[in-house]
This record gives structure tokens, C-alpha cells and sequence, in this order.
């Protein structure tokens, strides 16, 4: 299990390469953290990336990513000089596969669905003897992460509860170990679409299912599991509930994070506000986790009405 040490060593080898990102009020009692902040990346995995990378000896590696893991690292590979690898899936969002071209040395590409694509990668880097920086499947990933953690503490003494977006669960893995090793009573929510929830259903189920895939909005969250997950046992362990949210109410919170602070958020970004907003739970001092802002215009467009 990772410790409250590694986390604060992550934060040691990455803090030259990331943001410390602000908190913002935007109801009483509700926050923001602003990874959509975090330079050229644009998102929360940066800190993952810089944690791994910065380790590594070999001067070359291997990920599998829909968008902002592959970003960041890539951005950190040209930081550190190490040639940087994407394989995506063979239908990528072409915005992103384009970006995806600009800050990776080379993209090449795996299978339909993102775990089988995580799997070809995975002997692809074996095969030629690369390094592989999983997109959550890492210890030294989550512990970058979990530098997200650290922050809130730090910025916010008075802080009750954090609502977290969960795709393959490396955020909420690292800020949950954070957290609740300094602070056990700090309630930390997960949070996944309606139409796709594998670490939900993992959790309930007490082992690592997958399930039907569908689109959604927030669609880096929209992923199965890899079956050798170690997030599953950290999230089964911190995690103190978890909640679903609908495709509107996605959409609806982009439109109100537009409206009362200017930031365009991607929907797996906006996720933890629509949680916080819906939870009738809810303590009097919560910060959401806006875990990034990598979204083209058009879509923001279309799914927020925001001309």
C-alpha cells in the first residue's frame, strides 16, 4: 500500500513541473480545485506522470491514454528528455488524437475499447523492453496524485468533504491515502457517470467486474477496470461512499461552472460539482475536484448551449 511518505516524496520530485492549483468558492460552503490549471496539460495527471517519469532511467517509454494522461506525458518526457509513446484506441476523439501527436514523440494505436488498448500496450513494452507509465495502475502514479491531497489540506484547515471523479481510480486513490492519514474524518466521495460506474459496481460486487461500455459526457470515466487494479483495494479501503450522475446533470454543472467562474471544464471536470450539488448529505464546507479542462469548443458548445 502506498504511504503518506511516498506522497509527500512525490511531492518533492514534481513540484518544479506542477501547479500548486487554487481553490475557488462557487456556493456557500462549495470549492473548487482547479487541476484544469496545471500548465499545457490541462489536468490532474500531470502530477502522476512527474512522479513516475522522474525515476525512470531509460530514456524511453511506453502509455496507453484517451487524452490527458498521454498529454502530460508527453509534456514531462520533453521536460525530461525521454522519448514518450501513446497508444491509443483505434477510434480516438480526433481533437484529442491530434493534440495527442503534438506533445507525444509517437502515436500508435491498440484496440476498440480502452482496457484491451491498456493491455496490447502493456506487451508492446515488455515485448521491447520499454518503460510503462499506466495511467493508474502505478504506485508511483497514485502517489503523484495524491500530491492533489496534500494541497487541500494545506489550503483549506476547515475542510469536511471531497467529492472526486473516479475513472480508473489513480486520483481518488492518492488523495484518499492522503487524506485520511492525516485526517480520517474528512469524508471523500467517489464519483462516476450513471451510464458507466466499474469501480462502483467493482466495490459493491467486491471484486474487479467490468461492464457494458457506453459514451458518456465525463468520457474518461467511462472505462473498465485493468483486472489487476490496485486502486479496487484502495478505494474499497478510504473511499467513504460514491455516488452516479446523469448525462444532464454532467452537462448542466459545465454550464454552471461556466456562468459563475469563466472555467471551461471538460465533463469529467465538472462530475464532482454535480455531486456536491445532489448530495443531500452534503457537510458545510466540501471541495469538488475539477480534474481537468481538455475539451474542444465544439463540444463544450454542444453540450453546454454556451455560444
Amino acid at each position: 500500500m502506498i504511504s503518506l511518505q511516498d506522497i509527500k516524496n512525490a511531492h518533492q520530485r514534481i513540484k518544479k513541473y506542477v501547479k500548486k492549483t487554487p481553490i475557488i468558492k462557487i456556493r456557500k460552503g462549495i470549492y473548487l480545485k482547479l487541476e484544469n490549471k496545471q500548465p499545457t496539460v490541462k489536468g490532474f495527471k500531470i502530477r502522476g506522470a512527474a512522479s513516475s517519469m522522474t525515476l525512470m532511467k531509460k530514456k524511453q517509454v511506453m502509455t496507453s491514454a484517451l487524452g490527458t494522461h498521454g498529454f502530460a506525458v508527453g509534456y514531462i518526457g520533453k521536460k525530461l528528455g525521454i522519448k514518450t509513446i501513446c497508444m491509443m484506441i483505434t477510434n480516438p476523439p480526433k481533437d484529442a488524437e491530434k493534440r495527442m501527436k503534438k506533445l507525444v514523440d509517437e502515436v500508435i494505436y491498440g484496440a476498440d475499447e480502452f482496457a484491451k488498448t491498456e493491455q496490447l500496450d502493456l506487451q508492446y513494452a515488455k515485448k521491447n523492453k520499454m518503460n510503462f507509465v499506466h495511467p493508474y495502475n502505478d504506485e508511483n502514479v497514485i502517489a503523484g496524485q495524491g500530491t492533489v491531497g496534500l494541497e487541500l489540506l494545506e489550503q483549506m484547515p476547515n475542510l469536511e468533504a471531497v467529492y472526486v471523479p473516479i475513472g480508473g481510480g489513480g486520483l481518488i486513490s492518492g488523495i484518499s491515502i492522503a487524506i485520511k492519514s492525516i485526517n480520517p474524518k474528512i469524508k471523500v466521495i467517489g464519483v462516476q457517470p450513471q451510464r458507466m460506474h466499474a469501480m462502483i459496481d467493482s466495490v459493491k460486487k467486491k471484486k474487479v467486474v467490468s461492464v457494458q461500455s457506453n459514451k458518456s459526457v465525463a468520457e474518461k470515466l467511462a472505462v473498465n477496470l485493468n483486472p489487476a487494479t490496485i486502486t479496487f483495494k484502495i478505494v474499497q479501503k478510504y473511499v467513504d461512499y460514491f455516488m452516479t450522475i446523469t448525462e444532464e446533470e454532467i452537462k448542466n454543472s459545465m454550464k454552471d461552472i461556466y456562468v459563475k467562474t469563466g472555467e471551461i471544464v471538460e465533463g469529467a471536470g465538472a462530475i464532482a460539482y454535480a455531486a456536491a450539488l445532489k448530495d443531500k448529505y452534503r457537510k458545510k464546507n466540501v471541495v469538488c475536484i475539477v480534474s481537468g479542462g481538455n475539451i474542444s469548443k465544439s463540444n463544450f458548445r454542444k453540450y453546454t448551449g454556451i455560444r
